[in-house]
């Protein structure tokens, strides 16, 4: 399969298998400001964007473990950002991990989630089902 072709298929399987927490009841407010509150300790003053991204590195069945990476830009439009130091990795990806406990149990088994704050207040949470 060519490359370009091989691309557009992995986009359109990654759209289908990500599910926008919007079609989802809205995560408690409480919960995630913890998370921002544990983010906001390294945020430079430009911020525009701040994301966490907690991905599921093993599922015994009776255990998941998962890895928490922050990252930050200075423009709202940017993919790739800068690495954030928070309170905590382990703190942050309890809060991310805790938000999907009001999901429907069979959305629960998410691969990865990516929280994302803008500067403006907006937030926004995607659970990836995928691999």
């Amino acid at each position: 399969m060519p490359r370009m072709k091989r691309l557009l298929a992995t986009l359109a399987l990654a759209a289908v298998l990500a599910v926008p927490a919007q079609a989802q009841k809205q995560p408690d407010p409480k919960a995630v400001q913890e998370i921002f509150d544990c983010l906001a300790v390294g945020l430079p003053k430009d911020w525009k964007k701040a994301w966490v991204v907690v991905t599921e590195l093993a599922d015994t069945g009776k255990e998941r473990r998962f890895e928490s990476q922050s990252f930050y830009a200075d423009s709202s439009g940017a993919m790739a950002g800068k690495p954030l130091a928070t309170c905590g990795a382990q703190v942050v990806a309890k809060g991310v991990i805790a938000l999907s406990a009001d999901l429907p149990a069979e959305q629960r088994r998410w691969k990865e989630a990516r929280l994302t704050y803008t500067s403006e207040g907006k937030f926004d949470i995607y659970y990836d089902y995928g691999k």
